[in-house]
């Protein structure tokens, strides 16, 4: 008559496995949270860069930009209704304020807590490695 043969893991093999997930866990979950705050870094860039291409239109249409006033900062629902877009905010906080009567503006995006903070920023310049631009975090940007 044969032995029988249990098939099962022992506590230690089941304790080297956690450790082992648990090691690589470690070293992923820091990479992924710095991959995540990039991915917002990079759509508030492109939804300003998306602001200003509209604001673009809106000077060409109606000779001046969008906002006209000085003393409001307008939010994204009102740019989304005056440049006939549809950002999304995910995550950040988007305002614009017109500078000079119409002549300027400059718009932000802000990630706030429980997030890495940072603010990125555009202005009526023309788009290149400066504009939009992050103006505050850590370094500035994640």
């Amino acid at each position: 008559m044969r032995p029988k043969i249990k098939k099962a893991f022992t506590l230690m093999e089941i304790m080297v496995v956690i450790v082992i997930a648990g090691v690589i866990a470690g070293f992923a979950i820091p990479s992924y949270v710095k991959s995540m705050e990039r991915s917002h870094e990079s759509d508030a860039i492109n939804q300003l860069s998306t602001i200003h291409a509209a604001n673009q239109i809106y000077l060409s249409r109606a000779g001046r930009y969008w906002p006209l006033g000085e003393i409001n900062e307008y939010e994204i629902d009102e740019i989304n209704a005056a440049l006939s877009l549809n950002i999304i905010a995910n995550g950040m906080t988007y305002s614009c304020i017109g500078i000079g009567g119409g002549t300027a503006f400059t718009c932000t995006a802000t990630r706030d807590a429980p997030a890495t903070p940072f603010t990125v920023t555009v202005t009526e310049a023309a788009l290149d490695a400066t504009n939009p631009m992050c103006t505050s975090g850590t370094p500035p940007c994640p």
